[in-house]
């Protein structure tokens, strides 16, 4: 299957241009049609003014309507599109930050090391090959496309070098924009605020704690999540997440088991009860697998390789099983 890629910018802004063409003509509609002969001249003009209008009421007001229909087509592609490729660069920035925050803690740890190594006198302090001093810790990366899209995070670390604070913000050209923040206090809680694309709010609460064992940290993350939408709909995700990273390759393992309780598409209460696994290489290769089960047994399953994503349905989903391609369903 080929790649798919998709400008969510350029569609974003093709409905707010048919979000302003509609404003446009409703104002045209709606406009002052009685003109006086001192206004416009004699000879019938402000008849034909009139009659123009009444003709073409109905013709303006569909346009309105296809317009709208166009906007909000457009919009709600380019935010789907750009909400999924938000949600990938935010969790890539905190494992981001969790990578760095443990590999300046490894180098700091090395350099603290050898310099009580050099101060006892066991080693030679012009040693070619001594381990080189960890520098600053960065705090805040920056990166845009040179379109004006850009995503901004900031870290915040405490005394031990882990990340207190983490702050993602997204902004696109034509206004498209989410942000999260996460705290993370010394107990292994954490909290976080998010807004996405859709203006949904989302606050969670967690605890995560983590074992090791040689080369392997094992971390346990229990967390609730609410999500408030503009329009006043709520909905509550409860789940756990279980995590292998190997700090001698950089390989991380994880799976998230949850239940989502709220209103589906048509409004009604449902359950929904998902899986996501997710694989990372050393070199950055990310497999991300999520099934999700309504209470019917049906449900959807979903694969992104690398930012590639397809997906598949099935009325046994609750078994594995009679995926078809979702663009065949």
């Amino acid at each position: 299957m080929p790649d798919i890629v998709v400008d969510y910018e350029l569609l974003n802004q093709v409905a707010l241009k048919a979000r302003s063409l509609k404003e446009q003509v409703q104002q045209a509609r709606e406009s002052k049609q009685d003109y006086t002969t001192d206004q416009v001249g004699a000879g019938g003009v402000s008849t034909a003014i009139q009659a123009y209008y009444t003709v073409w009421k109905g013709s303006f007001k569909r346009s309105e309507e296809k317009l709208e229909k166009l906007h909000n087509l457009y919009e709600g592609v380019a935010r789907g599109w750009a909400d999924w490729d938000f949600r990938l660069a935010g969790e890539a920035s905190k494992q981001e930050a969790s990578l760095a925050a443990d590999l300046y803690r490894t180098q700091k740890e090395i350099w603290d090391d050898w310099q009580e190594a050099v101060a006892k006198g066991y080693v030679d302090p012009n040693d070619p090959h001594a381990p080189k001093p960890p520098g600053e810790r960065e705090s805040q990366w920056t990166t845009t496309d040179g379109h004006g899209n850009t995503t901004t995070t900031t870290y915040e670390y405490g005394p031990d070098g882990k990340p207190t604070k983490i702050t993602t913000t997204i902004t696109t050209s034509s206004g498209l924009t989410s942000t999260d923040t996460t705290n993370y206090h010394p107990d292994g809680t954490y909290d976080s605020t998010a807004t996405d694309v859709y203006g949904n709010v989302t606050t969670t609460t967690g605890n995560a704690q983590t074992t090791e064992s040689g080369d392997h940290r094992n971390t346990t993350d229990t967390f609730t999540s609410t999500t408030n939408t503009p329009d006043g709909k709520q909905s509550t995700t409860t789940g756990t997440t279980t995590s292998d990273y190997n700090t001698a390759t950089g390989h991380r393992d994880s799976t998230t088991t949850y239940t989502t309780t709220g209103p589906g598409d048509d409004g009604e209460q449902q359950t929904v009860h998902g899986t996501t696994t997710s694989s990372v290489d050393v070199n950055g290769h990310e497999v991300i697998e999520t099934i999700e089960v309504h209470e019917d047994g049906s449900g959807t399953r979903t694969v992104e390789t690398d930012g590639r994503k397809e997906e598949w349905t099935s009325d046994h989903a609750d078994q594995n099983t009679g995926w078809v391609p979702k663009e065949d369903d």
